[in-house]
Formats: C-alpha cells, structure tokens, sequence
C-alpha cells in the first residue's frame, strides 16, 4: 500500500510530465509563488486569482492543484477546487488548504527537475 506522500509524488510527476516543455518555466513561476500567495490573501483568493487570469501554463496548474485536491480531500475527482473551498465548512477548507501546500510542493519539484535553468540557479 502506497502513502498518501507517495499517491501526491506519483499524480505530481504525472501532471508535470503532461505539461508541454516550451510551457515549463512558467509552470514552475506559478508553483514557486503559490504558497507565499496562499500566505497572504487565502486559499480561496489565490485561486480566484489563478481562475481569472488563467493562461495556458496557469491553467494547467490550476487544473492539476484542483483535480488532486477535489478527489482526495472532497472525494469529488470532477469537482472544481474554488467552488467547492467557498462552499464548504471551514475544517474542509483548511484541509484543502493543507493538500493544497503539500502538492504543489511535489509539482514544483518535479517542474524544477524538468526545467534545466532552474536547476543551476
């Protein structure tokens, strides 16, 4: 039986392997500054924020973060994460707040591994 850091690290890997390489380096940008976002305005808005102005690198972050939050925190894989983060009771959302921070950590690993210039900075 796998752990729970183990199924993150498997989908992460996964998802950052489906991005196209000349979108790389701006998939990492977004997984760099998503906790400090997080940090300072809020799950909800920080997701708000990736929802309105969503490019094609942004949106893919935005999609990966939300397919994994939504199955494994609301159990819902076809769920939409800031939906479901205002809708739900506070002890959800914190929870969702927590995967959130947890996976985006595997995602920008696995960016970063993909990405050669990020490697030398």
């Amino acid at each position: 039986m796998k752990t729970r850091d183990q199924l993150r690290a498997e989908r992460a890997s996964s998802n950052v392997a489906s991005v196209k390489a000349d979108l790389v380096r701006d998939y990492l940008g977004e997984t760099r500054g998503f906790a400090a976002l997080v940090h300072q305005g809020g799950l909800g808005a920080t997701l708000a924020t990736l929802k309105a102005k969503s490019g094609t690198a942004r949106g893919s972050f935005y999609d990966h973060l939300s397919g994994w939050v939504c199955e494994s925190v609301f159990a819902e894989p076809k769920g939409d994460l800031l939906t479901l983060v205002t809708r739900s009771p506070s002890s959800k959302a914190l929870r969702a707040h927590e995967e959130s921070l947890l996976y985006v950590g595997w995602l920008r690993r696995f960016a970063e591994a993909r990405e050669p210039k990020a490697r030398k900075a």
